[in-house]
């Protein structure tokens, strides 16, 4: 198995079991969305699964419902229990007790990436990687070979509102995978297809310099079984430079490519466009999800059927009837004409991308933003505290940690000024315990409200939608 040769030692511990019906697994960080597609590929094939995190969250609690033995919090006692493969996030202590006692016990333990390609290695992967639009290209990508009646084995890092889970065991010889390339993780797969969205300056925490970030994804395209092919998104100026392979489709709106995109339209939060393959009109496709961002994503996917010589109709089908991913602007009607959006953006590329996404104009446009991770909010302060120029209003509350300590000085009342000290005309730092008091209490007709963040945030935002939907006043 391939191991990352970038940022943290590698953590693997030997070689991984064939994933077989009766395999007991014990996971750690169950809760995370890519743990909990791997568990719940796991339950399918008819291994035993447990489980814990610090909170069982609704999609813990939906692994239970199918079957999994889950508890809350971490406790070196769940080690106990037979287990013959323990599976741990990059959320999870290199120090964890329970971690370490499951070490003593002399129970293998590996990270979610190499139970990843453990699970891949029968199949024909396609590798969906970048650092935005992962999940909606992978769920376009799922949605297509699906509609193709290829039935995949997916698993995505977002709900598919299509099918309501983020995972699916097919019996199929194709898996769909979204990577991670936040740990190096990506770096265990060997695809037969690779699709690349774009490179930005992210997860410098784990690669300390953005060189080796880059040569990270050179690796993974360096990884691509042999006659396998990359499909790279030509817009971004750094994946030309620098990735290729052998064989190779190119998408793009701005620059010339293999598979590009006109006439577009906006349709209130849907979309429809031209596309054309070298040159060569492809007709119209439609769109449920908003914004040129989702062109370029289908675009990818566009190319993915076409090298997968899937027909025309069923590539602009699959497209047609796929209805987005959960945390992906997801739009939710309240009462009193207020609009509820919660989207996964975190990063001000994608904060903007969201924003600019939304065709409906004439609507009071409020963020409430939650920062994630004390060291991404400290290397982005600048980019953060200008990426709101399309929101009449800013709500900051307190960065959601993930793992990590504090920074001193580093805050979410700190961000809410340095956006307030740009000029913006409306902000506000309000404390996460106080986030849906706040918010209820502005609340207005017309208004449009998103809640953006990678934390803990669309907790925040479905909790109050439950509350205005059951309360007699909704606003003011």
């Amino acid at each position: 198995m391939t191991q990352p040769s970038h940022g943290a030692p590698s953590l693997s511990h030997g070689p991984v079991p064939a994933i077989h019906r009766g395999l007991r697994l014990h996971f750690m960080g169950v809760g995370g969305i890519g743990m909990s597609g791997l568990a719940g590929i796991c339950l399918e094939r008819g291994c035993a699964v447990s489980g814990c995190d610090p909170k069982l969250n609704s999609t813990a609690r939906r692994l239970q419902q199918r079957g999994a033995t889950l508890s809350a919090g971490h406790h070196p006692s769940h080690t106990d229990q037979p287990i013959d493969l323990l599976v741990y996030s990059a959320a999870v202590s290199a120090n964890e007790p329970e971690l370490m006692q499951a070490r003593i016990r002399g129970i293998p333990a590996i990270t979610r990436g190499e139970l990843l390609a453990a699970v891949a290695a029968d199949h024909h992967l396609v590798a969906i990687a970048g650092a935005h639009g992962k999940t909606t290209t992978s769920g376009m990508a799922s949605q297509l070979l699906l509609h193709a009646g290829w039935d995949p084995t997916v698993i995505v890092g977002g709900i598919m509102l299509s099918f309501g889970t983020n995972a699916r065991a097919g019996s199929g010889s194709y898996l769909v995978a979204e990577t991670d390339e936040s740990d190096g993780s990506f770096l265990h797969l060997a695809p037969e297809v690779a699709i690349i969205t774009n490179i930005d300056r992210e997860h410098l925490n784990y690669y300390h310099t953005f060189e080796r970030l880059v040569e990270a994804f050179r690796q993974f395209v360096g990884q691509i079984r042999p006659g396998g092919m990359l499909i790279r998104c030509a817009d971004d100026p750094l994946i030309r430079q620098t990735l290729s392979s052998p064989h190779q489709r190119s998408y793009g709106l701005d620059v010339p490519a293999d598979v590009t995109a006109e006439r577009m339209q906006w349709n209130g939060h849907g979309s429809s466009f031209r596309a054309r393959y070298h040159g060569r009109s492809l007709g119209t496709f439609t769109l449920k999800v908003p914004g040129r961002h989702n062109v370029l994503n289908a675009l990818a996917v566009i190319a993915l059927g076409l090298a997968r010589e899937i027909p025309l109709v069923t590539i602009r089908e699959s497209l047609a009837l796929f209805q987005g991913t959960g945390r992906r602007f997801q739009v939710l009607r309240l009462p009193s004409d207020i609009w509820f959006v919660e989207d996964y953006a975190h990063h001000p590329s994608e904060i903007r991308a969201t924003l600019a996404a939304d065709a409906v104009t004439a609507r009071h446009r409020v963020v409430v933003f939650q920062p994630h991770r004390f060291s991404r909010t400290q290397s982005l302060e600048r980019e953060l505290s200008t990426c709101f120029e399309r929101a009449d209003g800013v709500i900051v509350t307190d960065i959601y940690p993930a793992f990590e300590s504090p920074i001193p000085g580093i805050s979410g009342e700190r961000l809410a000024h340095l956006i307030k000290a740009q000029g913006h005309p409306w902000v506000r730092y309000v404390p996460k315990p106080e986030l849906s008091g706040f918010v209820s209490k502005i609340a207005r007709p017309g208004d449009t409200i998103f809640f953006l963040g990678a934390g803990d945030i669309g907790e925040v935002c479905h909790d109050l939608a439950t509350q205005l939907h059951s309360s007699p006043r909704t606003a003011g």
